[in-house]
């Protein structure tokens, strides 16, 4: 089977990149209005992009022609956290995209604010690792209507209990998540798991 991207029908098109660009790390992103509510989403389209000084990006897309709450915040406040997702809080990931409305996700979700050392903005206590981002660029990627915001790694969060002897992070003892299709999870430890979207 061959397809010409153009003519891939638009109810397998995300299904077939979400299967082929895989497997992607899976975020919880926390972030503040300008009005300090804070807000919690979870994203899988993120990549390191530099190691000295150390850098992220994060490519998103719109919700008709407006901006999802996480950009739009971003765009407020400079600033943003990328919260690690584990096996554990993989039914609160997926709970997490449900909110539509502007309220507190901390509180909605259950989980614990934390406020980050380096940059005005919470993180999530319950994550193994938090990795505090303040932007140095955000631009259009057409002809698609997604943006794409480039970070700068101000600070990042490791969990006493998953600190290596050597002072690095053991992705393996946090069991981390990863997106290996549109509804589809795979841990490091080799369990899989379906978890149907329950928005949108």
């Amino acid at each position: 089977m061959h397809y010409i991207a153009e003519n891939i029908p638009r109810e397998v098109n995300g299904k077939i990149w979400a299967a082929l660009i895989a497997p992607r790390p899976l975020a919880l992103i926390s972030t503040q209005s300008a009005s300090g509510v804070p807000n919690i989403a979870p994203y899988n389209s993120y990549a390191g992009l530099a190691t000295y000084p150390p850098m992220l990006g994060v490519s998103f897309s719109k919700r008709g022609d407006e901006d999802k709450h996480t950009l739009e915040n971003i765009k407020a406040t400079q600033v943003f956290v990328i919260n690690l997702v584990p096996r554990y809080l993989a039914e609160i990931m997926n709970q997490s995209a449900e909110g539509t409305t502007i309220e507190d996700d901390f509180a909605r979700l259950g989980l614990t604010s934390v406020q980050a050392d380096t940059v005005n903005c919470p993180r999530i206590g319950e994550c193994p690792a938090s990795i505090e981002c303040r932007v140095t660029s955000i631009f259009a990627l057409p002809p698609s209507k997604c943006e794409f915001v480039a970070a700068q790694i101000t600070g990042v969060y490791l969990r006493d209990e998953f600190v290596t002897e050597g002072g690095g992070f053991d992705p393996m003892a946090a069991d981390l998540l990863a997106s290996v299709g549109a509804e589809d999870y795979l841990s490091l430890n080799g369990e899989t798991l379906h978890l149907p979207k329950t928005w949108g």
